[in-house]
């Protein structure tokens, strides 16, 4: 469920709750899949060194990242490990493979178990090959530190030995970018969206895997602060070392690798050539699982000329690539609007690997566009574009509106909007049931909110 609470910095409501705080049975297997970032891309650009993982317990000494509480006088918290093992969904990854839910899906998939199959592993683990496990590495630990962080080999020696060995020593010796939007977006969207080797396809929907959903600042903060305590914070020393991005930064960076990644799979591989159409999981699920009571079909412009009763593709990130390109760079807008009605109305996985072409062409303009400092300031515009798109009633499907709300509370908190407290209230609440989400509430609650 999406819920806002109070208790975050500066009023800040909540990421989404909604698949943890499930109650269906397949909840544990939700809030594992919820809150991962892993493993490398098959893209070049993501990929991690080949070094070798060590293990979990190569970083959890009491002197190193082990402690029982934060310690002052240390560049980081040093209780990670602690964190990490107490409230991290990350950790609870593996495990979720062994519940019933698990086993069940298993069998439908014919499987001879979900925890020693490649196609459960290679997310709810950092699944690296035999040869680059080190003696202490256990593939049971699930998503630990090296699965994020890149195999330890040749820095975990080092790292620690501030300011003599500085982070970018650190990258060099194999150490993944993570704080950079970027880097951190393509490997988050490796399982949260998946590649064409590692996909959450229909048939494992079908089997019982629960929706999938993303979105980069949200589900960074969702993890940083898990169970109220913080893996890592950012303070002056770590913007010294690092840097920091702005949470808007970190929104449209997330956005448009979104964008891009479920874009490429449209345009190549075995997912968009499999078949008469691209595989049915990169549709709207909602499109085809909805009521049969009432008429719910309903084609907005960016559909361009689709038939009655033609499933749409999921196209959550490419309206809100829509609506960022409305503030920053109307005339991408426009052009993006029109290259979306031409996806949704092509025919055929040929057409439509040719059409995510042309808006893929677009999404590049605008990821060119959007640099921080015209994200920073235009951020009031961003909120308005947001609101006023749905008051339009633009967030159709209940994919668009969960990012929709994710970017209206991001922002909400960024401009000190205290006022839209209880406005938020009433959109989580809009949003508790994805099946009995209706277009036309959100968008008056959305209305409100504008005013």
């Amino acid at each position: 469920m999406y819920k806002t609470i109070r208790s975050r910095p500066m009023n800040r409501p909540s990421p989404p709750t909604h698949l943890a705080a499930s109650t269906s049975p397949f909840a544990a297997l939700a809030a594992g899949l919820a809150a991962v970032c892993l493993l490398p891309l098959v893209t070049a650009a993501a990929e991690l060194p080949a070094d070798r993982h060590l293990g979990v317990a190569t970083c959890a000494a009491s002197q190193c990242h082990g402690s029982a509480v934060a310690r002052d006088g240390s560049a980081v918290l040093q209780n990670e490990y602690v964190t990490w093992t107490s409230h991290d969904p990350h950790a609870a990854s593996y495990r979720t493979l062994r519940s019933d839910a698990s086993v069940a899906m298993a069998a439908r998939l014919g499987l001879a178990n979900a925890h020693t199959a490649d196609i459960c592993l290679d997310c709810h683990a950092d699944n690296v090959p035999a040869a680059r496990r080190g003696e202490r590495f256990q593939l049971s630990d699930g998503v630990g530190c090296e699965a994020c962080h890149g195999g330890a080999e040749r820095w975990i020696d080092t790292h620690y030995n501030t300011p003599v060995v500085s982070h970018a020593d650190n990258l060099a010796a194999g150490l993944y970018p993570n704080e950079r939007p970027a880097a951190r977006a393509e490997l988050c969207l490796s399982c949260h969206l998946g590649t064409d080797d590692r996909f959450a396809t229909h048939r494992i929907m079908a089997a019982g895997h629960p929706r999938l959903a993303f979105e980069l600042d949200t589900f960074t903060e969702l993890w940083r602060t898990a169970g109220g305590l913080q893996h890592f914070r950012v303070d002056d020393d770590y913007r010294e070392r690092k840097g920091a991005a702005s949470h808007v930064e970190t929104w449209a960076t997330g956005l448009l690798a979104d964008t891009r990644r479920r874009l490429a799979l449209l345009q190549g591989g075995r997912l968009a050539t499999d078949g008469l159409f691209p595989e049915l999981g990169l549709f709207d699920c909602h499109a085809c699982h909805r009521s049969m009571k009432s008429v719910q079909w309903r084609r907005l412009p960016r559909h361009g000329d689709a038939d009655p009763g033609e499933p749409f593709i999921a196209d959550g990130s490419f309206v809100m690539s829509m609506v960022l390109a409305r503030a920053i760079a109307p005339e991408i807008a426009a052009a993006i609007e029109a290259a979306l009605a031409g996806l949704h109305s092509a025919r055929g996985a040929a057409g439509k690997r040719a059409a995510a072409a042309v808006l893929d062409r677009e999404a590049v303009r605008l990821q060119a566009a959007a640099d921080a400092d015209t994200l920073r300031r235009g951020q009031r515009d961003i909120m308005n574009a947001l609101l006023d798109a749905g008051a339009a009633g633009e967030y159709l499907d209940y994919g668009s509106a969960e990012q929709a709300f994710m970017a209206v509370q991001m922002l909400a908190f960024e401009l000190g909007d205290a006022p839209l407290q209880e406005e938020l209230d009433r959109l989580a609440a809009a949003l508790q049931d994805d099946e009995s989400y209706r277009p036309a509430q959100f968008a008056r609650l959305l209305a409100l909110a504008a005013r």
